[in-house]
């Protein structure tokens, strides 16, 4: 079995029309598929080519388990369109390196390797053609396939993230390491480690990342524990988490004391900053006024203002 055939799912990227290469076009002869090329994509004079929406096939191992918000993308793409080009390979460099998909690509020329949430907008919002990039060379062989579209669809930064986390593992066992994965996104060795601690947590667990119950600081830090170990470690740091935010909601709460008339006395500072020509009216606000005076003055600014005071 090849490493592509137990990598599994797969997804995203970026891409100008080029000829067929010649292993494309020796698998196609050898598969009997017709060695007539897919349609060139259409374009004007320095226009980005467009492709009609019915000739694109979304990516078999696109690594989002579903595509979300596809209502919202329709009506983005209805009032702007689609500002970013699709990805594509075309159908035979696609099967080239995954035969075993033929039957998943239907009658489509192209298949999409960066923008099938943005495909299944398009459609939904009932466009004729979309504008792609074509490079085949991304379909050079399996591995650099599933590479490329994984490395894309991290870099997009807006996988679920246990959906990142299995791309990341599937860049692992495609690079042979998490450092050679860390260093091909530009990330550091702690940042892979940490998002792959997701596929360590219990079922209880994940299930509360798909949830969005749990922060994702907590559960990566605690699928790096032992699984006997999770559920315990969860709890505490939740309990922490709540206690801290009870204790800066405490802080920010202004201190006040009921008066025997039902009305709050004034903070010293509030005390202090009466307008001019007001007059403390109990002994209460004295020594407010008193205590933000004592905080404000030195000792002997205090003796002068007595002195003052008595004069």
């Amino acid at each position: 079995m090849s490493k592509a055939d137990s990598l599994g799912g797969s997804a995203t990227f970026d891409a100008v029309a080029q000829p067929m290469s010649s292993r494309a076009a020796s698998f196609a002869a050898f598969a009997g598929q017709a060695s007539t090329p897919p349609a060139s994509p259409t374009a004007g004079h320095n226009e980005t080519p467009r492709v009609p929406v019915d000739q694109l096939a979304p990516n078999p191992y696109n690594p989002r388990a579903a595509l979300a918000a596809i209502e919202e993308m329709a009506d983005s793409l209805t009032g702007k369109g689609i500002i970013q080009p699709l990805t594509v390979v075309t159908r035979d460099a696609f099967l080239a390196a995954h035969p075993e998909h033929a039957s998943d690509l239907m009658t489509a020329d192209y298949v999409v390797v960066d923008g099938n949430r943005r495909l299944a907008g398009a459609r939904l919002a009932g466009l004729d053609d979309v504008p792609v990039h074509v490079d085949d060379s991304l379909a050079e062989d399996a591995d650099t396939l599933l590479e490329t579209a994984l490395t894309a669809a991290v870099q997009h930064e807006d996988l679920e993230p246990l959906d990142e986390a299995r791309a990341l593992q599937r860049l692992v066992e495609v690079h042979g390491s998490q450092r050679a994965v860390a260093r091909a996104l530009g990330k550091s060795s702690g940042w892979v480690t940490q998002r792959l601690a997701l596929l360590n947590l219990t079922p209880e667990l994940k299930k509360a990342v798909s949830e969005k119950t749990i922060p994702l600081d907590v559960a990566r830090t605690v699928g790096q524990l032992p699984e006997q170990q999770q559920h315990s470690a969860a709890e505490q740091a939740l309990t922490q988490r709540a206690a801290k935010k009870r204790e800066r909601a405490k802080k920010t709460e202004q201190p006040a004391s009921s008066r025997t008339d039902g009305t709050a006395h004034e903070t010293p500072k509030a005390a202090a900053k009466q307008p001019a020509g007001a007059t403390p009216d109990s002994d209460d606000e004295l020594q407010a006024l008193a205590h933000e005076l004592r905080n404000r003055l030195t000792a002997g600014q205090v003796e002068k203002l007595i002195e003052l005071l008595k004069a």
